[in-house]
């Protein structure tokens, strides 16, 4: 619904036009997107068009993994490959991966690994390998030359950085349709992924802030400051002293202008200025 809405008010005229944009540009996409919950809907995840995928803990009286799969979209089989769990047996509190197509949801953590090493991992012959990559270009989206020459997925940044979908500096913005600079760093994350600070502080902001949706802003004893945006669930509270790792200062969401679950990270010096969050790999 949120999805649907938003795509009505980009076709009345609300497309942003160039130049400055002002905060109250930002407030009016802002609330098509409420915080949402820690784990999604089964139904909702049921009903999205493209591939998804969350966490579902395990409650009790939910006994049977194939009523779960059914809820969120997906098969049996399809979960007991994810989770690599053939005879699912289930207990409350337990931690599943659920997603809302049949198959099975494979996560790249390998750096540089190809489309080739993966399909050689689930097929032998030469004609079984041809079919399942074009399955696999297929139900990814995936570019055409990846049929024709070596595929690399993304690499896996030094210091266990974590797959980035949209990275510091300019990109044509996927929402306001244009070319705007991005000032953080956004990483795709499921609905309700805890969130820690990258590095110890006070909290001096927490609370609703323009097409950030739910931010939260810890200011660092050098004078920086981290912002962790979208978020869905908000834990930290202003004034609060946080430790680095340590402190569960809120869940990944999609709150503010958003097209999907993902945490917001950036990094401003002393004036307030954005630094690329890269460049500051292992220090505290």
């Amino acid at each position: 619904m949120i999805a649907a809405a938003l795509a009505a008010l980009l076709s009345c005229g609300a497309r942003a036009q160039p130049g400055a944009v002002s905060p109250e540009y930002f407030e009016r996409f802002s609330v098509l997107t409420a915080p949402g919950p820690d784990e999604p809907p089964a139904e909702a995840l049921a009903r999205g068009r493209r591939l998804l995928y969350a966490e579902h803990r395990v409650r009790r009286g939910e006994y049977w993994a194939g009523r779960i799969a059914k809820s969120y979209g997906t098969t049996l089989s399809a979960l007991q490959a994810t989770n690599n769990n053939e005879f699912m047996l289930m207990y409350p509190g337990m931690k599943v991966t659920v997603l809302n197509r049949d198959g099975q949801l494979y996560e790249v953590r390998k750096a540089s690994e190809t489309l080739d090493q993966i399909v050689s991992k689930f097929r032998v012959g030469t004609e079984q390998r041809r079919q399942f990559k074009e399955l696999i270009v297929r139900a990814n989206n995936l570019p055409g030359i990846a049929l024709l020459a070596p595929y690399e997925f993304d690499r896996v940044e030094s210091q266990s950085w974590p797959k980035i979908s949209s990275r510091f500096g300019y990109r044509f913005h996927p929402v306001l349709h244009q070319t705007k600079f991005h000032e953080g760093l956004d990483i795709p994350k499921p609905y309700g992924t805890p969130v820690y600070p990258a590095r110890s502080g006070r909290v001096i902001e927490a609370g609703w802030h323009e097409g950030y949706g739910q931010l939260i802003v810890i200011r660092h004893s050098n004078g920086e400051t981290t912002r962790y945006g979208h978020l869905s669930k908000i834990y930290a509270k202003l004034g609060d002293l946080v430790a680095r790792g340590k402190t569960l200062i809120g869940r990944v969401g999609s709150t503010g202008i958003s097209t999907g679950p993902h945490l917001h990270f950036e990094v401003r010096d002393r004036n307030g200025k954005p630094v690329n969050p890269t460049t500051k790999i292992g220090r505290r």
